[in-house]
């Protein structure tokens, strides 16, 4: 099948696609996501992650979310230049979500039903953790995408309550 493109078509797809290309190297410039971490290889385990082995990972997520929200504070009441720190932030953030497996849970439930994710995830309070971290993170990014108070102050308070899940499991 052949697809006939205009002009201003073909420069728009071109333009896009140079921005994508772009942004990626952006995000791994700063080296933000790269370096050992807690929380490496943890993704990998199928059965039963221990307190032992998440609760130093935990706490470097805890701190990735306090890093994320203070320029987000700031964005919102409008100094752009706290974006960059942020985006930073959210992009260490999603890089130690992916190390312990959050998306392939995610994945596993869909699959198999939430006894997967129980299996590799057996302590309910950590189950709870991360379901504050989960709802935090997706506050924190709304508002990175487009500053408001109403997504900041729905995520500090999931921030807080991750806070205190963690305590609880810790």
């Amino acid at each position: 099948m052949f697809i006939m493109l205009s002009r201003p078509a073909i420069a728009r797809a071109l333009l896009t696609a140079c921005l994508t290309v772009l942004s990626c190297l952006a995000a791994g410039c700063d080296g933000s996501a790269a370096g050992p971490s807690a929380c490496d290889g943890l993704a990998d385990k199928k059965v039963a992650i221990t307190r032992t082995d998440y609760s130093a990972c935990a706490g470097e997520i805890l701190d990735t979310l306090q890093a994320l929200e203070e320029p987000l504070r700031r964005l919102v009441d409008g100094d752009a230049s706290a974006r960059v720190p942020a985006q930073s932030a959210s992009r260490r953030l999603s890089h130690l979500m992916g190390q312990v497996g959050f998306q392939a849970d995610a994945w596993r439930e869909v699959q198999g039903g939430a006894g997967r994710a129980i299996e590799r995830w057996p302590d309910a309070g950590m189950r709870g953790f991360n379901a504050e971290v989960v709802n935090a993170a997706a506050q924190f990014r709304a508002v990175l995408a487009y500053p408001n108070q109403d997504n900041l102050q729905q995520g500090i308070r999931l921030n807080a309550e991750a806070r205190n899940a963690y305590s609880r499991f810790r």
